[in-house]
């Protein structure tokens, strides 16, 4: 600000004028905040007349409860998210932390982001359960085009994981919306892309026009996994979320008012629970009966063996293992992803003499141990000594090494490769993707029926709890309310002593 500056309205408002600029500007503080606008004008008269104007409009906006100087959703949300990694001290799965960010993304600040937190009422937050789970709520909602999905997956979509992703890597599916996909079925309805329209698709880019040359293969395939990325996105999109999707929604939403509690910024916190809400009925988890999980590991059994001299041999062999290894075990699937070699020991039980697992477990219970059954022994010595396939470098100067094993180390992982999807596509082959009650069966189920078969087998509810690293009230109120077998039929069906001349009453009826 150079020395042109004036004062009016007794040093209300200040109108002055910046050194690189010919407009005059005028400021003030109104309702706790410095408030500052262009004029638009090269002349001083001018300038103080529309700045007196700007002055009693905000002043009389003031008066009617129409400017707030109160702190917003959206900025208490940035310190939650600024705050948050520090202090848990990666105590949180990073998953979990960055869910949280994702929620405030995608959900939370489009619908409060601009409101002063004082605004955001109990029947606000019903609104926006509402807004969530409308079937007209989606962001995809009605017969949106393939362009408004793609536009939306590219804001949307999770940055990728894992070691070694280049950033050619992470932008290919935009690049491939862009060049390609975008141009030919950008003004579709997601309704009017079918398998035929996909076929035509790939005889459009295998038959250019101008006579360039073709993609390759590996290319076009490339393309349609985008396209089917962003259909699967747009389905699950325009669908309303489920009842643990809106609970972790609401979560986030709760922290941020803390946050903001915490910064005397809210006075107080507002009731966030659900009106009108009963008791949500309370189901069993996806589990395997003995029936169905010999049904199971037979499945797996006779895929390893049909695969012997095959490609993907190691990976059959490997998914047969799994399934046995956790359903001996009753480790949670992530456990299991972390786990190395040199947290699993073999051991002798000296309670009752049999070979058994030893393992230390590193998930979201911290670290914890495991006393695995007799059945999981036998699949962890094939794990332990099983060579993983692996492409040798012809650089290296070795003729053998193409065909060299990769035996596994210490400190490598007992299962290296994900088995999602192969678990999926066994699962719908032997019939078992979901159980009588539509609940859908995943890797997790294995741990599920680790805790039903020992319920089953009389062990102690105690001990379980403490070996699957969970509480006796999940196992109650999941597992063992569910089971025939922890019901006690003789003290269920006790008769109390009865006079003698009531029993023979009773004798008489029972033999009538």
């Amino acid at each position: 600000m150079t020395g042109s500056a004036h004062s009016i309205l007794g040093g209300k408002v200040h109108v002055y004028r910046r050194e690189n600029s010919r407009f005059w500007q005028c400021a003030t503080y109104l309702a706790g905040k410095n408030r500052r606008v262009s004029t638009k004008e090269e002349s001083l008269a001018r300038a103080k007349e529309i700045a007196e104007d700007w002055y009693l409009e905000l002043r009389g906006k003031a008066r009617a409860g129409e400017i707030s100087s109160e702190k917003t959703f959206k900025l208490a949300a940035d310190q939650f998210e600024r705050e948050y990694q520090v202090i848990t001290g990666g105590e949180r799965n990073a998953d979990y932390v960055e869910g949280h960010s994702t929620r405030l993304r995608l959900h939370l600040l489009p619908f409060f982001g601009s409101l002063p937190l004082s605004e955001i009422t109990p029947g606000k937050v019903q609104e926006y359960r509402i807004h969530r789970l409308a079937p007209d709520g989606g962001a995809l909602a009605g017969d949106k085009t393939f362009k408004d999905a793609a536009r939306q997956f590219e804001r949307e979509r999770p940055a990728p994981k894992g070691p070694g992703r280049k950033p050619a890597e992470i932008d290919a599916h935009s690049t491939r919306l862009r060049n390609h996909l975008i141009p030919y079925f950008g003004n579709l309805p997601l309704s009017a892309i079918t398998p035929e329209k996909i076929e035509e698709y790939r005889q459009h880019r295998r038959n250019p026009a101008g006579g360039s040359a073709p993609p390759a293969s590996k290319v076009l395939h490339q393309e349609i996994v985008t396209l089917g990325n962003v259909m699967r996105w747009a389905e699950r999109r325009s669908k309303p979320p489920s009842r643990s999707t809106l609970h972790h929604e609401l979560v986030t939403l709760r922290q941020v008012l803390k946050t903001a509690m915490r910064h005397g910024w809210l006075a107080t916190l507002p009731d966030l629970s659900q009106p009108y809400g009963a008791s949500a009925k309370i189901t069993h988890r996806a589990w395997f009966s003995p029936e169905e999980y010999r049904t199971l590991y037979e499945t797996t059994r006779a895929r390893a063996r049909a695969a012997k001299g095959m490609a993907w041999q190691w990976a059959a062999e490997q998914m047969h293992d799994y399934v046995l290894f956790m359903a001996n075990t009753g480790l949670r699937p992530d456990e299991a992803n972390n786990l190395e070699h040199r947290d699993v020991k073999i051991v002798a039980d000296e309670a009752t003499g049999e070979t058994i697992l030893e393992i230390e477990v590193r998930g979201k219970r911290g670290v914890g141990y495991c006393m695995s059954t007799a059945g999981a022994v036998r699949p962890y010595q094939r794990l332990l000594a099983r060579p993983k396939p692996r492409a040798g470098n012809a650089k290296d100067g070795d003729p053998a090494a193409a065909a060299k094993p990769e035996f596994p180390q210490p400190t490598g992982r007992v299962f290296p490769a994900n088995h999602k999807k192969q678990f999926g596509r066994i699962l719908q082959e032997a019939g078992l993707k979901f159980d009588r009650d539509g609940n859908r069966r995943t890797a997790y189920s294995l741990r599920h029926t680790y805790i039903c078969l020992r319920l089953m087998e009389g062990a102690d509810i105690y001990q379980i709890a403490k070996n699957c690293r969970t509480s006796v009230e999940m196992i109650e109120k999941y597992y063992a309310v569910h089971l025939r077998t922890v019901l006690d039929v003789a003290a269920i069906n006790v008769r109390r002593e009865r006079p003698s001349k009531v029993r023979s009453v009773l004798d008489e009826d029972a033999g009538a």
